[in-house]
């Protein structure tokens, strides 16, 4: 075992003594794809499991309740929903990578129908005197796929904005140095001089470093087709949407000995050129991702 590829061991062996009805999640078992959706936190994904193989990046923080500042709260998870208030740290007042991911979900519920499993709740972002947006999610969860539906609903009687980014999370044993990335990038752009230097490399997974820093690349597509395949382990994982919604793709490289990770990030906007999306009074928005597993 190489620890220095894990950020939590949960990636590879973990026992829950679990309460499903106090824990507030949703654990989803399809074939051989496994999800946990967690209710507490936007109905984001927790892990992600498919073959028994573990594909999710789990840092080293584990579930929280969000207490302290973002290195010591960010969970990694398979999905971690950034927004609507702010990406990273654009607005300086406002949570780093946004506030949606510590909101519960309304009214979350799963429900089998033609063979499918579907997970749905609402996530609400509101202020007296100020915005009234919803988030309303509905997954499809088949044997060997995972399609994200979310809607953004502005429920105001003025416009509003709002901004979102998916934070998809891969650890090992699915990362791991053989990992291939297809990756269409047609303009790619690095975040900092220390992901410049190792641009060469932006595409390949090293081994685990002993301290060091994360690369961030901004990569244009050509489509919204990614592919990541592990030959070692024999699965593969394509995600797919429209770029035309999604105009950025960032990736987050950690090659970090404990916090071993790979995020690929669908995204409304760039960090340097920052945007937020206007949304009219009873407007609506839909961003969807599909991601295969085989």
């Amino acid at each position: 075992m190489e620890e220095r590829k894990l950020g939590n061991r949960a990636q590879i062996c973990a026992a829950y003594d679990i309460q499903i009805v106090d824990k507030h999640c949703i654990l989803v078992q399809h074939g051989a794809l496994e999800l946990l959706f967690n209710k507490d936190n936007a109905l984001d994904i927790v892990w992600a499991k498919f073959k028994g193989v573990h594909l999710s990046f789990l840092s080293k923080n584990g579930l929280n309740d969000g207490a302290r500042d973002f290195v010591g709260n960010f969970e990694g998870g398979f999905l971690y929903t950034c927004g609507m208030d702010n990406v990273s740290s654009c607005i300086a007042d406002k949570p780093v990578h946004g506030s949606l991911h510590y909101k519960k979900a309304e009214r979350a519920y799963a429900y089998e129908e033609d063979g499918n499993v579907y997970v749905c709740g609402i996530i609400r972002e509101s202020a007296l005197f100020g915005k009234n947006l919803l988030l309303k999610r509905r997954y499809k969860i088949t044997e060997n796929s995972l399609e994200i539906n979310d809607t953004v609903v502005n429920e105001n009687f003025s416009e509003s904005e709002y901004v979102l980014l998916y934070h998809i999370n891969y650890g090992y044993p699915f990362l791991d140095e053989c990992l291939q990335m297809d990756i269409p990038a047609v303009k790619s752009d690095p975040l900092t001089e220390a992901a410049k230097a190792r641009q060469g490399e932006m595409f390949q997974i090293t081994p685990p470093v002993d301290g060091g820093s994360e690369d961030v690349y901004y990569h244009t597509l050509s489509e919204g087709r990614i592919r990541l395949y592990n030959p070692e382990k024999a699965l593969s994982v394509e995600m797919l949407y429209n770029v035309a919604d999604f105009p950025i793709t960032l990736e987050w490289k950690s090659m970090i000995s404990g916090d071993y990770a790979l995020g690929i990030e669908p995204a409304l906007t760039r960090f340097d050129h920052f945007q937020m999306r206007p949304i009219k009074p009873k407007e609506g928005k839909t961003y969807q991702i599909k991601i295969k597993f085989q």
